[in-house]
């Protein structure tokens, strides 16, 4: 047992920092819009391997790392409420619900399609938090005429849309490779009884 678990923290903290190294490798995508290389694939195969409690612990970790590598610099939010609900929304929730990844795991036995499900819905549950975000802090951004909702959408649509889609390219690639396979096996939350 002390093996195992030895074992999850060190492949945790090499995933994490992984992840974290990765978001620096930005990726244009217009002219104030970048896309960060597959960061967020990192948390969502420790959720896949070690279910949703520790995907979601790690996520809420690497989105401390983000913040705190940003600064802590308030954001230009008008007041303490938004600034409280960007350190929330954008960064404690954003990267913690990545491990929401984890819930369906189980779901299906073929690795390349249960991984892919797994990262529909990590990025899925990342774009919901940065949406909100968007909708209710970033609103004021919004183009004249244009709702606050729809701006976010079309902004954290696109962002995570792409970077979805690049993530869930690698995520395919990487279990369809029987070595990677065997590493990133879901490990069962509770061992058998007759363990």
């Amino acid at each position: 047992m002390k093996k195992t678990n030895t074992r999850r923290l060190a492949e945790s903290a090499v995933l994490i920092a992984l992840g974290f190294v990765l978001s620096f490798i930005k990726v244009p995508i217009g002219p104030a819009a970048t896309v960060s290389l597959v960061s967020m694939l990192p948390i969502i195969l420790l959720a896949y391997k070690y279910g949703t409690a520790w995907g979601l612990l790690c996520g809420l970790i690497h989105g401390i790392l983000q913040m705190v590598e940003g600064g802590i610099d308030p954001p230009p939010t008008p007041d303490v409420w938004n600034f409280f609900l960007v350190i929330t929304l954008d960064y404690l929730l954003a990267f913690a619900f990545l491990g929401l990844a984890g819930l369906t795991r189980n779901l299906i036995k073929n690795p390349s399609a249960g991984l892919a499900l797994c990262t529909a819905v990590g990025v899925f549950a990342r774009f919901l938090c940065s949406f909100l975000s968007g909708w209710i802090v970033w609103g004021v951004y919004a183009p004249e005429g244009q709702s606050a909702a729809l701006y976010s959408f079309l902004v954290n649509g696109t962002k995570f849309g792409l970077e979805g889609l690049l993530t869930l390219l690698v995520a395919i690639i990487l279990a369809a490779i029987p070595a990677v396979q065997r590493q990133i096996s879901p490990i069962p939350s509770k061992a058998p009884a007759n363990a």
